[in-house]
């Protein structure tokens, strides 16, 4: 018998067991994409051209590496069931890889940078792809699966939360001496990692139940990709996630020059992530409540309308003169509107894979938050693009002491303030008109059903 929950069903316990290890998982997500780049650049002698390429790799590495795992996933049958031994394996490896990358050794240079890199992207695709699938799988409601991934989207932001609240913790302690990242402070934020995630990732293996993979069909790998070209709403919800992975891209990789280089508040950035974080946490029951009204595809949409225009108000500012109380209210309004694009596409996603499911009897969802996150990772590849044209078009450079031009300065403020906005209003018309809504839902529920139950009936 499947363990899946329906809507009424669907206990809190569950979920939060479920949504544990992104706690942990979240504990080191941000500093990977976000600083980490920055910090070989300015204390391992990476250089950004170097760093460029790197993303440029990851991403061939990814295209290979994430349709291969979410197809193996699908097919994966263990008395545990399909997403967990693969949850547990992958948090593993992030917990290796995690402990050498960040150590940042001042000689590292780029191949201890990109092995450490490779092999992080490599556990982390294991482990969140499963994961969302298996998010996905514990109940089939439309309000109750995105009131899972809201649950999910709180342990993430958590763990960004803690993220920014150890080199706080360690001043206040006097291990370092500011509460500015730096290679001591990573040091300790490995030695975290490393605690919390096995003990996350064991917490839902044991409690959280397996969900339910179902498929009246086998398929092969090559078919994966012919049945996906065929779905139409795969293929446009795919298409408006290139659109912001780009902008996500973009911020990220530009989060950290930005801040510490042109409003010269690099020490205070870990309290600034600690006010977004702050801010998204707030936020999640907002965006619960506007899904549970206007739908996933309608929030989504409202939500990448808004949200670009929070960081405008940045440029009004001469470079290093804007007060910091200012930074904390933009940047804690930039976080609250962001925070429904980590909930509604990761639950409607999932809608997609029913849709599937009757369409071709084949369930994908290891499949189709592969392409989520393969899409995803490619787009964002911008980030790489982005230290590439700053330090080539505009004389950009970020190792420690460098003089940057009023040209270079204007180049990185255009990059993270404007461009990314612009590049995500593309998005909106692919997803405010988005064919499944909660009405057609429930129509694809309850046919498949109805389907199951004559399957059932004839096989008895």
């Amino acid at each position: 018998m499947s363990d899946m929950k329906p809507a009424e069903r669907l206990r809190l316990k569950t979920i939060l067991a479920y949504s544990l290890p992104a706690l942990a998982i979240g504990l080191s997500v941000g500093p990977v994409s976000a600083i980490l780049p920055s910090l070989y650049a300015k204390h391992a002698q990476v250089s950004l051209a170097a760093i460029g390429t790197l993303f440029a790799i990851a991403r061939i590495f990814d295209a290979i590496t994430d349709p291969l795992i979410g197809y193996w996933s699908d097919k994966t049958r263990t008395p545990i069931g399909a997403r967990k031994p693969w949850v547990l394996v992958g948090g593993m490896i992030v917990t290796l890889a995690v402990f050498f990358l960040f150590q940042i050794p001042p000689e590292a240079g780029i191949a201890y940078f990109g092995f450490w890199a490779l092999l992080y992207y490599l556990g982390y695709t294991m482990f969140f792809i499963p994961h969302m699938a298996w998010g996905s799988e514990l109940t089939t409601d439309y309000v109750a699966r995105a009131r899972v991934f809201t649950y999910r989207s709180f342990f993430d932001s958590t763990g960004g939360l803690l993220y920014t609240l150890i080199p706080m913790g360690l001043l206040y302690f006097g291990v370092t001496q500011s509460t500015e990242f730096s290679p001591e402070v990573f040091q300790w934020m490995a030695y975290a990692v490393v605690l919390m995630l096995p003990l996350c990732i064991i917490a839902a293996v044991v409690w959280a139940p397996k969900g339910e993979v179902v498929s009246q069909k086998s398929d092969n790998f090559l078919g994966l990709f012919k049945s996906a070209s065929q779905n139409k709403l795969l293929m446009r919800f795919l298409a408006a996630y290139v659109v912001g992975g780009i902008n996500s891209g973009l911020i990220g990789a530009l989060f950290f020059p930005f801040f510490d280089a042109y409003l010269s508040v690099g020490a205070q950035l870990p309290t600034i992530l600690l006010v977004i974080y702050i801010c998204q946490i707030v936020a999640l029951p907002f965006w619960q409540k506007v899904i549970e009204r206007i739908g996933k595809h309608r929030t989504w949409a409202v939500c990448w309308m808004v949200q670009p225009l929070a960081l405008v108000p940045l440029l009004f500012f001469e470079q290093g003169t804007i007060p910091v109380v200012a930074v904390y209210v933009i940047m804690g309004l930039f976080g609250f509107l962001g925070t429904a694009s980590a909930i509604a596409p990761n639950a409607l996603l999932g809608d997609i894979v029913d849709y599937e499911l009757l369409r071709t009897k084949v369930d994908r969802a290891g499949n189709y938050y592969a392409f989520l996150m393969l899409i995803a990772k490619i787009s964002s590849a911008t980030g790489g693009i982005a230290f590439i044209i700053l330090g080539a078009v505009f004389g950009f450079e970020l190792s420690q002491g460098a003089a940057n031009s009023d040209f270079a300065m204007m180049g990185l403020a255009l990059m993270f303030c404007v461009i990314p906005g612009l590049i995500q209003f593309l998005a909106l018309p692919l997803i405010w008109n988005f064919p499944l809504n909660r009405r057609r839902h429930e129509i694809i529920r309850r046919r498949l059903e109805q389907r199951n139950m004559l399957h059932h009936e004839a096989g008895a």
